[in-house]
């Protein structure tokens, strides 16, 4: 085709078309060197990130990945990457990306760009191929000064290790926290603590394991007769959370417990040193917020509520009774850290 159609001269202007297009594909500085990009994440599995990667290196690029924490001082961590010689930077959170280019030759900013999606919008792919766009064309290598061949049917070529596996959704995380019990029974409040299993099955769902142990116990007086009575916990449910990466997250649970009522006579000659103990079975609904502090540390405040199938009812010889109410609620705050 290229003979019958025009001779030395076409040949010329394709091939210098090809070496153009190569040339912006390669993304190359004056120097003939790979432009340098520093690409920051909170974390290091971040898809919106690994997406920017595949996409830059496609594209000629040379990548450096770093992880960072959410409270460092984003501003410095990029002024160093430029001055140590990386031609733009690239900060990826999960929905939004923060892009800083440096003028040729210099550690100076030249243009920064923000770019962000709605985070439930599932547009994540379309906004890493926008800041990739926007990042070759700020750079001068988007043009080209000959028209070009019709090319191929587009497609993105990625090298094989730059591939990562798809989110599998599972995840662990382990927290503590302490709070007030209450329920509708005799029985006042209780301060009491514990500490929570929680496990990712896939996609939103999971599994949940907790217990609770008193810091203290009630008071009940009658008169004369003084009785300690106090509650410990332990329930399992099934988990509706999230994935981790965000910032601000909220989770909800619903399951069974398991609670024990034990009570200690303290004053009276029928009741001191006298000990009882009561089981009682309920269901319970949970849920939490949870703050991101880092990437495997997070702030929680939990709320729970639930009812008793089984109310455990405590009797002592006099007839004082120690009842656990059939309806209690909690409130709970603490930290947790996921893995």
């Amino acid at each position: 085709m290229i003979r019958r159609r025009g001779g030395a001269l076409t040949v010329v202007v394709v091939l210098a078309a090809l070496a153009w297009s190569e040339r912006a594909r390669a993304a190359l500085d004056s120097s003939g060197h790979p432009l340098r990009v520093v690409l920051f994440s909170v974390t290091s599995d971040d898809p919106l990130a690994g997406r920017i990667d595949a996409e830059l290196r496609a594209l000629g690029f040379e990548v450096s990945r770093a992880a960072i924490a959410p409270e460092l001082d984003i501003e410095a961590l990029v002024g160093r990457a430029l001055a140590a010689g990386a031609r733009a930077a690239v900060v990826a959170d999960g929905h939004r990306t923060d892009v800083w280019i440096a003028e040729e030759g210099s550690a100076r900013v030249a243009l920064r760009q923000e770019l962000e999606v709605d985070e439930t919008s599932g547009l994540q792919s379309v906004l890493a191929l926008r800041t990739v766009e926007f990042l070759r064309i700020s750079m001068g290598l988007g043009a080209s000064p000959v028209a070009p061949l019709s090319p191929p049917p587009a497609a993105v070529v990625v090298e094989p290790h730059l591939l990562r596996p798809a989110d599998s959704g599972r995840w662990l995380a382990v927290d503590v926290s302490s709070g007030v019990l209450a329920s509708v029974g005799r029985l006042g409040p209780l301060v009491i603590a514990g500490a929570s299993l929680r496990a990712g099955l896939g996609g939103l769902f999971g599994v949940e394991l907790l217990a609770y142990a008193p810091l203290a116990g009630a008071e009940l007086s009658d008169g004369a007769d003084q009785i300690r009575t106090s509650v410990w916990l332990a329930g399992a449910g099934l988990l509706l959370a999230p994935r981790g990466e965000r910032r601000l997250a909220l989770e909800a649970a619903l399951g069974t417990m398991v609670f024990v009522v034990r009570s200690t006579g303290s004053t009276s000659p029928e009741t001191i040193g006298d000990t009882d103990q009561g089981l009682g079975v309920a269901l319970y609904g949970h849920g939490a917020a949870r703050l991101r502090l880092a990437s495997h540390w997070s702030l929680r405040v939990d709320l729970m509520g639930g009812g008793a199938l089984r109310r455990p009812v405590v009797v002592f010889p006099n007839g004082d009774t120690a009842k656990w109410g059939t309806a209690f609620a909690a409130g709970l705050g603490g930290a947790e850290m996921r893995f």
